[in-house]
């Protein structure tokens, strides 16, 4: 049986916690595109599913596996920061269609650990500004 694809985009954008206007701007497209996609009304052209495969980090075929499959999990939890076991059992409880209160607590917990690595980064930017404001007071 074939992975649809509209599902395939509902799981990544709560399980990454994108919303769909942020993709529609990566994109170049508008939020409806976007709605239509999601709910199996029309599909992305190729360049469009190549830019949404990128965007999330996911191989092409992931977008067309067996039903069953799921993302490369160790890709995915690299890009959002969190342990592998941890996006293997939201993966696994968005499949499931888990009532409203648990993807609410799901995305809850995606926008806290969304929030840490931003933080950090943010943190990591201001020493290496200030690493380098230092090698130009001292010449090098």
């Amino acid at each position: 049986m074939e992975k649809k694809f509209d599902l395939c985009l509902k799981n990544l954008l709560t399980i990454s916690g994108v919303e769909r206007g942020e993709l529609a701007r990566h994109l170049g497209v508008a939020v409806p595109t976007v709605n239509r996609w999601l709910n199996g009304i029309s599909t992305p052209n190729v360049y469009q599913f190549r830019e949404i495969a990128h965007f999330f980090g996911m191989p092409y075929d992931w977008f067309l596996e067996d039903e069953g499959s799921i993302p490369d999990v160790d890709n995915l939890a690299a890009k959002l920061g969190l342990s592998p076991e941890t996006v293997g059992t939201l993966l696994e409880m968005v499949s499931e269609g888990g009532n409203e209160a648990t993807l609410e607590a799901v995305d809850n917990a995606l926008c806290a650990a969304l929030a840490v690595i931003d933080g950090v980064f943010e943190d990591l930017d201001r020493y290496a500004d200030k690493v380098i404001a230092g090698m130009e007071e001292s010449g090098e």
